[in-house]
């Protein structure tokens, strides 16, 4: 297979589209869209998302101590588009697009019904990295629509239809071409 070699650029192949939330001190819900997260620990659960110190979110991260991780399907694409172009200082992005919270049940977070998993997050550590800061968010609770539980009572990612950036646009997940461990042979 033929390469072909391309300067280094960010969302250069395919992650979640996630939208991270969070209160202001009025208890106004506020949330961006963010493509820079991944679970990054098992034990204690943990994931880590890369936000920009001059996005609105991530004063009120900083501030709370807590975050929500929101994962949108493409049902509200369109709105997850606009929570990442336009923000929260200016904009009730809520009120806007329609979108509805619930509020998380260990820290105060706003969690995004429409989205089907919902996770509420602690922050546990902040890393400066160049443009970006790293949050670390150990995962204290995890939500899943109904709609997205299988027949053995396991979510099934497909059902959910979420979304996922990459190299400028927006993704479906269509097919699972194979489960943890299916590549060994006996």
């Amino acid at each position: 297979m033929k390469k072909i070699e391309k300067e280094p650029r960010a969302a250069a192949y395919p992650a979640p589209a996630a939208l991270v939330s969070a209160y202001d001190e009025k208890g106004k819900p506020n949330a961006m869209t963010a493509a820079w997260i991944s679970n990054i620990c098992a034990d204690p659960v943990t994931l880590v998302v890369g936000i920009r110190d001059t996005r609105y979110t991530y004063e009120l991260i900083v501030k709370s101590g807590c975050f929500g991780v929101n994962i949108p399907s493409v049902k509200i694409a369109e709105e997850t588009d606009y929570f990442g172009i336009v923000s929260g200082r200016d904009v009730n992005k809520f009120k806007k697009t329609g979108l509805k919270v619930f509020k998380g049940k260990e820290v105060n977070v706003p969690l995004i019904e429409q989205c089907p998993i919902n996770i509420e997050c602690k922050l546990t550590k902040q890393v400066k990295i160049g443009t970006h800061d790293a949050f670390f968010g150990e995962v204290l609770k995890v939500y899943y629509d109904e709609s997205m539980i299988n027949e053995s009572g396991s979510p099934d990612i497909l059902l959910a239809d979420v979304l996922a950036y990459g190299t400028g646009n927006y993704y479906s997940l269509k097919e699972i071409v194979g489960g943890y461990g299916y590549s060994k042979k006996e």
